[in-house]
């Protein structure tokens, strides 16, 4: 008789170690966020590009 192996499912996402992202509340201006949105789905993600780029070409404060 083979020997029966149990496997345990996990659904979701993986843990991580570090958060990788953090959910923050930001005010827009409403034909800012209006147009954003209008791009479609992924907007956030887009922002995200955007101000890691922006960030890139800003000489540091120090």
């Amino acid at each position: 008789m083979p020997e029966v192996v149990e496997i345990k499912v996990r659904r979701g996402r993986p843990p991580y170690e570090r958060p990788v992202k953090q959910m923050v509340s930001l005010r827009m201006d409403i034909d800012v966020l209006e147009g954003l949105r209008a791009t479609g789905k992924g907007w956030q993600t887009r922002i995200n590009s955007i101000m890691r780029e922006w960030l890139k070409e800003k000489p540091s404060a120090q």
